[in-house]
């Protein structure tokens, strides 16, 4: 029977403090960039550049809208991007803004709740959006996002 070595207790220690460190660094480091693809994807919003929005999907990404609206692929995201960034006066949704208030992230997936507003709204909107990333770009997206709830100035 072989006994463990205060020296070799101590090397257990230290391998499953690492472990621990490197594990939590990681999960920070994702967290950390999720953060920063949401706030580069609420930038290109807030700027009304569709292209810019579209870049930062997968070419297969997928959007889960309600009502089981799904934008599938890279044509059909530009499809709805530049007629997103359009203008108010010709229905589009130019100058929204999107403020993360409560973000969860856990790897590559996030979950960010936002308050919408705009010029052009009587008042803030909420959504909450949940995020599936890969190689810094977002494959796939759950959107609570529904236009005909918002409310808009007369």
């Amino acid at each position: 029977m072989s006994r463990s070595t205060p020296v070799a207790r101590l090397i257990a220690v230290v391998a499953a403090l690492a472990a621990t460190f490197a594990l939590a660094t990681g999960v920070a480091g994702a967290a950390g960039n999720n953060a920063k693809l949401v706030k580069a994807h609420g930038a290109a919003l807030a700027a009304c550049d569709a292209d810019a929005l579209v870049a930062g999907y997968t070419p297969d990404a997928t959007l889960f809208f309600p009502d089981g609206v799904v934008v599938q692929g890279e044509k059909a995201l530009q499809k709805l991007y530049d007629g997103f960034v359009k203008p108010s006066d010709e229905e589009g949704l130019c100058g929204l803004k999107a403020k993360p208030i409560l973000e969860w992230s856990s790897g590559g997936t996030s979950f960010v709740k936002f308050k919408v507003t705009a010029p052009f709204l009587a008042k803030p909107y909420f959504s909450t959006d949940g995020y599936v990333f890969e190689n810094g770009k977002i494959a796939a997206e759950m959107s609570t996002f529904d236009a005909s709830k918002l409310v808009f100035k007369n």
